[in-house]
């Protein structure tokens, strides 16, 4: 009674542990699970691998679900004192007890039943659940923060602008174009994202009555602002190109403010399936899937498959084309996985005919894309059969290849033959196409070097202590062997995989062959025939007929001695000063170290400076985001030093310096890695000298 007591204790004990396990890994999984899936966008599906993963690591830590019925007795033994650290003898058997054994077992059985039994992981499991609804809250405040900052671009992290001089407060609204379906939005900062063609409102209120306000876009364009009632400026403009602008209260200028326009992509078109270039070989179904995955930024409202069939050669080629549909429609959704049947038959394809096609998507702004050219062939099995063009000179592959389409003939014939011969010899010609088509695999296994059995090799093995001096066994292992199939070299890599390819289908064909098949043998035939031909033809050349078309000429001009209309020619002489713009760049970061350390630049440097500064502007008027915070530092680094106030590393210029520092660099390309010597071994060339005698 007392051990059954114990062991219902054990099993208690050992399920609370592995709850508490799971508890602990499922509150770590929520809680990563939504950081990973707001940050970086990975989908909800991680959960799994990141709970399975959690849990493991959870069981190793605590691994209290190891313990055992012996692990029980001796915690009780310790936290119940009643029990008089005799828990013990209850798990052993009665016939191995003692007279006072026997006695003590009853009394520590009775005090037992009765004994309030301590739960080590009560406490614990009240934490784990504590802790799995606090990973849940923080997992729905995290969502909540990602939903409100994908209801539009303003809610990418706002940064803390300096105030500008004279400016008492900004309201700027952002009218996001129709096909963005975004709502109308307002931020109380100059710096601003917007979309592609959004209305932008800026209604400034200034500290004091000015005769002007107006706005300086890329330090070129100026704007003025509409007086309003009071101290109340307005502008408007529509968001095209990115930049950035300062604001000019009377004679004060701001510093300079992001202006970024967020383009809208075209949709992305992908597709799954089939391969670029697929060929339905006999026997193989012609109804080929098509699946294709289409995302866009904003909505994709249509699209559709356009395939051409041509069909033909020469100069009798033909061209069909035809739009397909998909079986769904489109509502403006961002992502769409589609799905069809490609019927070949029902498109009107032959065999010879090939099927172009390509999916085109549309977004809702009416821009266009379209994926790669895709190609279905149906292979001709006449044209496989034929001899034609097979015994030119430039045919290099043996005579015995082509037998196989004599064993295409006569299974063709056999399965016509099949209703008026008897069972017993529609099978032992079946199982003579299987040997003849062995003997072909056999020949055509020579060229890959297969004249001896695989695995001879193996018997000789180098690492046994009687090898040991053996010439004859070590060059076995390492000498070049061509009667070996993964040593033959008779071909290049390519024709060496196809001629293996196509041995593959030929051990295909005989296999059905063997077991009284034929039907189901023939498009492995027709496959490993094609794959013979394919490798015939890479063996021809073929070079296009070329031509001169001259202007032809006009009878009444000729002989005139007119040159009006021929111009002197004109040699244009570019200045080159030697300085290509990232030797400017590198020169001017090398200018910006000094200055860090405290050197003055001199009046070459200034002007190194004030071209890094011009090509700063430029790509902070075409990237603001990236570029716009290294030109805002070069220029406050040219006011120092217009005012002669320049310092050492602690000066009021180190982190301009800094910021133009990182701006330059992303400006330059990254260095090449080329080869270099190796540096001098330490015994002077000795080695190689030595090395170089005994050869």
């Amino acid at each position: 009674m007392g051990a059954k007591k114990l062991r219902t204790i054990w099993r208690r004990w050992r399920a609370e542990t592995i709850v508490y396990c799971l508890l602990l890994s499922l509150a770590v999984a929520v809680l990563l699970t939504a950081v990973v899936h707001a940050g970086f966008g990975w989908s909800l599906w991680v959960a799994i691998p990141l709970f399975a993963g959690c849990f493991g690591v959870g069981l190793l830590i605590f691994p209290l679900w190891r313990m055992g019925v012996a692990d029980v007795t001796s915690y009780l033994d310790r936290r119940l004192p009643e029990l008089e650290e005799s828990c013990g003898l209850l798990l052993r058997p009665v016939e191995e007890l003692g007279v006072l054994e026997r006695l003590q077992v009853e009394r520590v059985e009775g005090r037992l039943l009765v004994a309030v039994v301590p739960r080590p992981m009560g406490g614990r499991l009240l934490w784990a659940l504590g802790l799995l609804a606090m990973a849940l809250c923080g997992s729905f405040f995290i969502s909540g923060i990602q939903a409100h900052g994908a209801s539009g671009v303003a809610a990418a992290p706002v940064i803390r602008e300096v105030a500008a001089p004279g400016i008492r407060s900004v309201q700027v609204r952002i009218t996001p174009p129709a096909y963005t379906g975004r709502a109308l939005r307002s931020q109380d900062n100059f710096s601003l994202d917007a979309e592609d063609g959004a209305q932008i409102s800026w209604e400034i209120a200034t500290t004091r009555a000015v005769d002007t306000v107006a706005f300086i876009f890329n330090d070129t364009a100026v704007r003025l602002l509409r007086r309003e009632e009071g101290l109340r400026w307005r502008f408007s403009s529509t968001a095209l190109h990115s930049g950035f602008y300062q604001v000019k209260v009377g004679g004060q200028l701001s510093a300079l403010y992001r202006f970024e326009v967020v383009k809208d992509e075209a949709p992305k078109v992908r597709v799954v399936r089939p391969k670029p270039y697929t060929v339905i070989d006999y026997g193989e179904p012609t109804r080929v899937p098509l699946q294709v995955e289409l995302a866009d930024d904003y909505g994709i409202v249509a699209s559709s498959v356009f395939a051409t069939v041509s069909s033909g050669k020469g100069e009798a080629v033909k061209f069909k084309e035809q739009e397909l549909h998909w079986n769904q429609g489109f509502d403006g959704g961002r992502h769409y996985a589609l799905s069809r049947v490609l019927d070949l038959a029902a498109i009107g394809l032959k065999p010879g005919d090939e099927l172009y096609f390509y999916c085109k998507a549309r977004d809702n702004r009416g821009q266009e894309s379209r994926s790669e050219m895709y190609i279905l062939s149906l292979a001709d099995t006449a044209q496989l059969m034929s001899l034609e063009g097979m015994t030119l000179p430039m045919d290099i592959k043996p005579e015995l290849f082509r037998s196989e389409r004599q064993i295409i003939i006569e299974t063709e014939q056999l399965l016509k033959a099949k209703d008026t011969l008897a069972a017993q010899a529609f099978k032992d010609k079946s199982n003579d196409l299987g040997i003849d088509q062995k003997l072909l695999r056999l020949r055509y296994g020579k060229f890959l070097g297969e004249e001896a059995q695989e695995g001879e090799r193996g018997g000789n093995d180098t690492t046994t202590f009687g090898a040991f001096g053996d010439a004859a066994k070590i060059l076995d292992v390492y000498s070049d062997k061509h009667d070996n199939a993964e040593d033959a070299t008779f071909f290049e890599p390519g024709v060496k995989a196809q001629l293996k390819a196509t041995l593959s289908e030929m051990w295909s064909a005989e296999l059905r062959l063997r077991t009284f098949k034929p039907r189901e043998a023939l498009p492995y035939c027709y496959k490993a025939l094609r794959l013979l031909k394919d490798l015939q033809q890479q063996s021809r050349a073929y070079v296009a007929k070329t031509g001169v078309k001259l202007t032809p000429l006009n009878p009444a001009r000729r002989l005139t001695g007119e040159l009006g209309a021929i111009q002197a020619p004109v040699q244009r002489l570019g200045r080159d000063d030697g300085m290509s713009k990232e030797d400017i760049l590198r020169m001017g970061l090398a200018v910006l170290e000094g200055m860090r350390v405290g050197v003055r630049p001199g009046e070459g440097d200034r002007a190194i400076l004030g071209m890094v500064e011009r090509r700063l502007a430029s790509e902070a008027a075409a990237r603001p985001g990236k570029f716009l915070a290294g030109y805002e530092g070069m220029r406050r680094l040219k006011d120092i030093l217009a005012a002669e106030t320049m310092k050492g590393e602690a000066g009021p210029g180190a982190m301009d310096i800094l910021a133009a520092e990182r701006a330059i660099v992303a400006l330059l390309p990254v260095a090449e890695a080329w080869p270099v010597a190796q540096g001098a071994a330490a015994d002077g060339g000795l080695e190689r000298l030595y090395f170089g005698y005994i050869k």
